[in-house]
């Protein structure tokens, strides 16, 4: 599907177990048929590999050969594509392997008698990127090193794991995504690391937004990026709801107040990433 963010973005499942408190996708739930809340229900696209073979053979055919720039593809954007039900339905490793003999092998895909074939054409000019907050990424390491330049980016608020299950409580700890990231890029592979949103008063002070920046430096990665809390009132009452009454009141002082907060988040993320040596992009 079309992105505002990049291109496209290819998301395997609707919904997300990870069930963050601060989650900006849980608008979503108005467009299900679902009684439980967002974070409590997932559906599995089961034949997303077979639409994914049709989607890159279109895009292939709409892509001029002397384009200047790659087609942009992130997976995922409202989902995760490692969240819990990928262990039992394998979609995210099928997709993979259709984008992997797609533009790792020069080959283009049909749909034959015997499931997915290929066929020998130029392959597409298309850029993908992962991001997820589950070190099940992992497991898929084969298949990920067969797509050339593929980047494979980590979701990290904290480093702290006691944080993480408060506000993140489906996902992986933040201290084993630090461990994927690491082991990821010893393996050669181009990560990434995206802190969103910087949770008030438990990440946008100077002393945590070094430490988690040290953190993922440690672990080799080259590009971070930072986005802020956005307050939709959805995920506002969320957070309140499993916050500590710090972290509340330091979300309704940033709501009240949001550009001075902001100014001072900027401060805070540029001192940090100066004085240890990183880059950094702020999204806000």
């Amino acid at each position: 599907m079309k992105s505002g963010i990049v291109d496209y973005a290819l998301n395997p499942y609707r919904g997300c177990a990870h069930d963050c408190a601060y989650c900006y996708a849980s608008f979503m739930n108005r467009f299900s048929h679902h009684d439980q809340p967002w974070g409590q229900w997932v559906d599995a696209k089961v034949n997303m590999a077979e639409i994914l073979v049709k989607d890159l053979r279109r895009l292939s055919r709409q892509r001029s050969p002397g384009a200047p720039r790659k087609i942009e593809v992130i997976i995922s954007s409202v989902t995760d594509a490692y969240q819990p039900a990928e262990r039992e339905y394998g979609l995210t490793r099928m997709c993979l392997e259709v984008i992997a003999a797609t533009v790792g092998d020069g080959g283009q895909l049909r749909l034959g008698a015997g499931g997915i074939e290929q066929t020998a054409a130029a392959p597409p000019s298309i850029s993908f990127s992962v991001l997820s907050k589950s070190d099940l990424v992992l497991r898929d390491i084969d298949v990920l090193q067969d797509i050339p330049g593929i980047e494979v980016g980590m979701t990290v608020t904290t480093v702290d794991d006691e944080i993480t299950r408060l506000y993140e409580p489906g996902a992986s700890p933040a201290t084993r995504r630090l461990a994927a990231l690491r082991r990821l890029s010893e393996a050669g592979f181009s990560t990434w690391a995206f802190i969103s949103p910087v949770l008030p008063y438990h990440s946008d002070s100077r002393e945590a937004m070094r430490s988690i920046l040290t953190d993922i430096r440690d672990a080799g990665v080259p590009r971070i990026m930072v986005d802020r809390f956005n307050p939709y009132p959805a995920a506002v009452g969320r957070f309140l709801k499993v916050a500590p009454a710090p972290a509340g009141q330091a979300l309704r002082e940033y709501a009240a107040r949001p550009d001075e907060y902001l100014d001072r988040l900027r401060d805070v993320v540029m001192e940090a990433s100066v004085a240890l040596g990183v880059n950094v992009e702020t999204v806000f």
